[in-house]
């Protein structure tokens, strides 16, 4: 049973088999012959022989072998790579390649159309106008032609050409007007006549040498042209023995004007290339505009600028001089992702500032009067840097690498690259810097104009200025329309639209963490830790943390060992209200945040270094102005004359000598003291730790002390009195009656010999002191 096939569905009875196709299409074959000429990708290329379905083409140049299919030929014709220049087999060779059509004058224009004129009636068989006549075949017959000829030369008011003439228009016209159009027609005058050199290959060695010494700067042409007889002069010498007089009279010497038009039909690129230097030669060349990067952050640009004005610090009112802004561009959205402001030259410190500004979210707070968001942030891939010494040193590739940042370098002398942050800097001084009071405007000679100083009239404070820049960078420029934007260059888009759309749809990698700018960009010195913290340029930085380093055994104190131990310490130079200390006994690498004392921290507390150094060096010339150096070398004086006439008194030794008895009595009197051990409870167990008690056993024959009855001390000495309280003769009462009921005195030292003791003798005689041992 047959199934149901609905009604607009054909049965398959009825649908006709389509072919299968088991093989490629066919496609034309060019009808090529040997040493036909063709021009293919900007070269010369001749044509030898087919090989299956591949055209074997020899360069004339250097001899390469190029194979393409005639499907590749084909499409290579269409984009202009290539067409034919000379043909060999059915087409006529020509000494030059056509004219193009696109350079056709209005001459050539007319003398391509007088000659179509005269070759499409003689192809046809009759003239424009006339009717159809019988059919016709075109023969290369006098006698059928010239009467069409005369007929057109008629109609046109002219004297007929030539029989001849006009069949090799025909030629030209049926073998190369389907490729060349009406330029096949165009008469080659520009190339007639002879271009035969009068002085032949001695002449043009001799010319080129002279080229080559002229293309040095500040050579004369006339300067150059004796090179050119030098050279001549010199083959003639060479070829005096194989030449005869005759012979070396037909090398003539090319003349002084034949060189001077040499040198003018130089290009201007060469010229200014050899005779002034390669950069300046580049500026003499069109500008390519490059394609947008599809990602943000894929390509940002940097440079800096030497801001035209003077700023003030907030709390010291010092003038801090011209600011240098350092800005970055991403070249996918034309947004100003970061900035840095430093008061001295182009710095790696302030370079590394700005890339963390333009890697990390931005703290809009500190700018209430911006309602624009800015929400620029990510990791960079490839930052582009012109060649500044600070932004091609080691220390950026080294930062760079370790942020794994892609550092690629402009060319030298080729600020069209970074075109559209070039042409911000000049914007931003014409639209806000020359607009402030202490402008230093663009150079000296236009401050000429303006009678005022800007020293005196800087006014403009560094929070204030930030403030507007800030303004100025996200409220006009990133919301303004910039024309190299947009997916047609020249009508632009917005900045901020752009990022909005590109960055929606591109994620971005995670950032590094905040310590590595500091340690890349950080000055770091060797401190000691004193009692009172750490002092970095008269800021003190204290923290109980740094008790773990003052308790641990391997520190050293200078009052201990002489040397203290010193610790790497890190600063931001953006930054001085803190110091980061290395745990040197850590094996994590642990790092101690050490903030600002107190009385510093609100004045080091977001402080650049170069502020703080300005500061410095201000209140060191405050000081010393304040400073009357003359009152103070009168008073040394003074005191230096009063100390002669200490000395020259006759008294002064009497008071030495009593003033010496009363600090050794004074001396003597701390030193006294008395030794009282007592008796240890078990003897036994005690009186080994004695020394002296061990001797005494021994001489006495290795009796023990406590098997002997009690006897009196035979010599006891006098126990010497403590130091004095109010006086050197005052003896307090329980050194002058010892209390009868307590331990000997003496101990167990009472049984010693007194002339064998020479540590008792000592201290009889009141001659001991600590200073003996």
């Amino acid at each position: 049973m047959t199934p149901n096939v609905p009604a607009h569905i054909p049965a398959p009875a009825l649908v006709p088999a389509l072919p299968v196709v088991d093989k490629p299409a066919a496609t034309l074959r060019f009808d090529l012959h040997a040493k036909d000429v063709f021009r293919i990708g900007g070269r010369t290329w001749e044509f030898e022989r087919r090989l299956d379905d591949r055209l074997q083409f020899l360069c004339l140049s250097d001899r390469d072998l190029l194979f393409v299919t005639d499907q590749q030929l084909a499409f290579m014709a269409s984009t202009g790579e290539a067409s034919i220049i000379v043909g060999k087999g059915r087409y006529a060779a020509f000494r030059a390649p056509f004219p193009n059509r696109i350079t056709l004058t209005d001459a050539q224009n007319a003398e391509a159309d007088r000659k179509l004129a005269y070759v499409e009636p003689c192809l046809r068989g009759h003239v424009e106008g006339d009717g159809p006549r019988t059919p016709y075949r075109f023969k290369r017959s006098r006698r059928k032609l010239m009467p069409l000829i005369e007929e057109v030369a008629a109609a046109r008011g002219e004297t007929p050409p030539d029989f001849t003439t006009v069949l090799n228009w025909i030629d030209l016209w049926t073998q190369y007007g389907s490729i060349h159009g009406t330029a096949c027609l165009v008469g080659l005058h520009a190339l007639k006549g002879n271009r035969r050199t009068p002085f032949g290959g001695i002449g043009e060695i001799a010319l080129g040498r002279g080229l080559s010494y002229w293309l040095n700067p500040d050579v004369s042409t006339e300067l150059a042209y004796a090179k050119v007889v030098s050279t001549v002069k010199a083959v003639k010498r060479s070829y005096r023995r194989f030449l005869s007089c005759e012979e070396l009279a037909r090398i003539s010497t090319p003349s002084l004007r034949t060189f001077q038009r040499r040198c003018a039909a130089l290009d201007q690129y060469t010229r200014d290339y050899y005779r002034i230097s390669p950069s300046f030669a580049a500026k003499n060349r069109t500008y390519e505009t490059q394609p947008l990067p599809d990602r943000p952050y894929q390509d940002v640009e940097v440079d800096n600028c030497t801001l035209d004005i003077l700023l003030v610090d907030d709390e010291s009112d010092i003038v801090l001089g011209r600011a240098d802004l350092i800005l970055f561009r991403c070249r996918a959205t034309g947004m100003h992702i970061g900035y840095a402001v430093g008061y001295e030259a182009p710095s790696y410190a302030s370079f590394v500032a700005g890339l963390r500004h333009a890697m990390y979210p931005k703290d809009m707070a500190r700018f209430p009067a911006v309602n624009t968001p800015w929400p620029c942030f990510g990791k960079i891939e490839n930052l582009w840097v012109d060649n500044g010494l600070h932004f091609i040193g080691k220390d950026i590739e080294a930062a760079c690498r370790e942020l794994k940042i892609n550092k690629p370098r402009f060319r030298p002398k080729t600020p069209w690259y970074k075109g559209a942050l070039e042409r911000f800097f000049g914007y931003q001084n014409t639209g806000l810097i020359h607009l402030l009071p202490g402008s230093t405007k663009s150079n000296a000679v236009k401050l000429k104009d303006y009678d005022e100083n800007p020293v005196e009239h800087a006014k403009i404070r560094f929070s204030d200025f930030e403030a507007l820049l800030v303004f100025f960078l996200v409220e006009i420029h990133n919301a303004r329309i910039s024309r190299g934007l947009g997916l047609l260059r020249g009508v632009g888009d917005i900045p901020l639209r752009v990022w909005n759309e590109k960055a929606k749809n591109q994620p971005s990698g995670p950032l590094p963490p905040a310590e590595l700018f500091i340690a890349l960009c950080g000055e770091w010195e060797m401190r000691t830790i004193q009692n009172d913290g750490i002092v970095w340029d008269y800021i003190k930085y204290e923290s109980p943390e740094l008790s773990r380093l003052l308790t641990h055994p391997e520190h050293r104190s200078a009052r201990q060992s002489g040397k203290g131990t010193q610790y790497k310490c890190v600063r931001d130079p953006n930054n001085l209200g803190r110091i980061y200390v290395e745990n040197p006994y850590d094996p994590t690498g642990a790092i101690i945040v050490v903030p600002a004392t107190k009385a510093h921290r609100a004045y080091a507390e977001g402080r650049h270094r170069h502020v703080h150094d300005l500061a410095v060096a201000h209140a060191k010339l405050s000081v010393k102005k304040a400073l009357d150096f003359d009152g103070l070398m009168d008073s040394l004086a003074h005191l230096a004359d009063l100390a002669v006439a200490a000395r020259s008194k006759p008294g002064r030794k009497r008071v030495q000598r009593r003033l010496a008895r009363f600090l050794h009595a004074q001396r003597v009197g701390r030193l006294a003291s008395t030794v009282t051990p007592g008796k240890p409870a078990d003897a036994g167990t005690a009186a080994h730790l004695d020394p002296l008690a061990i001797a005494q056993r021994v001489r006495r024959g290795g009796e023990r002390e406590e098997d002997e009855p009690p006897q009196p001390p035979a010599n006891r000495l006098p126990a010497l009195p403590p130091p004095a309280a109010h006086g050197v003769d005052a003896v307090p009462a329980e050194v002058a009656e010892p209390d009868a009921q307590g331990p000997d005195p003496q101990g167990p030292y009472a049984d010693l010999d007194p002339e064998e003791d020479d540590l008792s003798l000592l201290r009889a005689s009141r001659q001991w002191s600590t200073a003996d041992e």
